[in-house]
């Protein structure tokens, strides 16, 4: 019976090195990760082993099975909503109304320059206002920093926009 906690766990690591190596910056991954098919290729592999560990559980209790899926299934969709456009407008449209509080005399582009550095030191005061003077619209700049937060994922390769991809990343692909 010790092939459940090893298919489980092993669908546990396979998600945790495939989220730390798609978290990092395109340039810190190594040369294996950088492939176009190794997040796929990776996904599949935690999501197989993940399906196994269930399945094996499933043959002896199947409400066990149901709970393990639906605890996943809930951190997932819980991961997805924290990370999502709508989320950080919300937050941002928060930290916009808690600076303006502190401080109602600031112009809005300052405020949305607080706020953004705020949340992200990590990105340069210079980034930082050039993404205000880009999308001075709250909701626009959300977009902008929810996919920045995901990371950049590299080129895109061929199709109907070209080889760089989209050329305003406010939009949804």
């Amino acid at each position: 019976m010790l092939i459940v906690p090893a298919l489980l766990v092993a669908a546990f690591l396979l998600w945790l090195v495939a989220t730390h190596l798609r978290e990092r910056p395109w340039f810190d991954r190594p040369d294996l990760a950088r492939h176009r098919l190794f997040d796929p290729a990776m996904l599949a592999a935690a999501a197989g082993a993940f399906a196994g560990g269930i399945v094996v559980i499933a043959r002896r209790s199947p409400v066990a099975a149901l709970g393990a899926a639906a605890f996943v299934a809930l951190a997932w969709g819980w991961r997805r909503l924290v990370r999502s456009a709508a989320w950080r407008r919300r937050a941002l449209r928060r930290d916009l109304e808690r600076a303006h509080r502190a401080d109602p005399t600031a112009a809005p582009r300052d405020l949305l320059l607080r706020a953004v550095l705020a949340r992200h030191p990590e990105w340069g005061e210079e980034l930082v206002a050039q993404m205000v003077l880009d999308y001075p619209d709250p909701a626009r700049l959300a977009a902008v920093v929810a996919r920045m937060e995901r990371g950049f994922r590299g080129f895109r390769s061929g199709g109907a926009r070209g080889a760089a991809g989209r050329s305003d990343p406010a939009r949804r692909s």
